[in-house]
């Protein structure tokens, strides 16, 4: 989100969680100390949204000062963090959501999970991302989604909790959810006109089309 004016369109569109991102370099980033970003935060607030901060390689005092500023509900970790970072962000009462960057193409379950791993066992949600190389983020590139749901059938109950991103736009989302058994998604260029501003109209069919994937699930 870059305006107040973003959230109420997420807001009216029936969508459940808003990012927030503290990354510098990425064309979305927000300061988190700015009085827009405190608007905004509250607009989502009085949505009723989830809050989600978006972190890339902050240091531990960074995110929790930002995490008790802003009361966010969920850290989402999308750089090279380390699991002892999370395992503290959730013992002093955060809940983490942490990207794991996948190669794009057909997955066996096992090197899903060795891309994974030691946070299989960090007590975090998992956010599938497609690895666009030196930039933290999918790149808009899509994963191969029936990789994702062998992985997900293969592991039953133990994969609850994850989101699927990458690539995801009105058009793809329904059979994307579909394919992949998604109950999350993400979105962030699908749903922008230029790169970086979120657009209306955009937010309001992805919503309706991920309404659409349910059905068919």
């Amino acid at each position: 989100m870059r305006s107040v004016q973003d959230v109420w369109a997420v807001a009216d569109a029936g969508a459940d969680a808003v990012g927030l991102n503290f990354y510098g370099p990425s064309v979305r980033s927000l300061n988190p100390d700015a009085d827009e970003t405190f608007q905004i935060n509250d607009a989502a607030r009085q949505a009723g949204l989830i809050q989600v901060g978006l972190f890339v390689n902050h240091d531990l005092a960074f995110i929790q000062r930002v995490v008790e500023s802003l009361q966010l509900d969920w850290i989402q970790l999308h750089g090279d963090e380390p699991v002892t970072l999370a395992e503290e962000l959730i013992r002093r009462g955060g809940r983490v959501l942490r990207a794991i960057r996948l190669p794009r193409g057909n997955l066996e379950p096992g090197q899903i999970d060795a891309a994974i791993g030691q946070w299989n066992d960090a007590g975090v949600s998992l956010l599938l991302d497609a690895d666009a190389g030196a930039s933290f983020g999918g790149g808009g590139q899509s994963l191969d989604w029936p990789s994702i749901r062998d992985w997900a059938d293969r592991r039953g109950e133990s994969a609850a909790g994850w989101v699927l991103a990458g690539g995801l736009n009105p058009e793809n989302v329904p059979e994307a959810i579909r394919i992949s058994g998604a109950t999350s998604v993400d979105v962030a260029s699908g749903v922008e006109q230029p790169k970086g501003q979120k657009n209306a109209e955009k937010i309001r069919q992805f919503v309706a089309a991920v309404r659409r994937g349910e059905e068919a699930l």
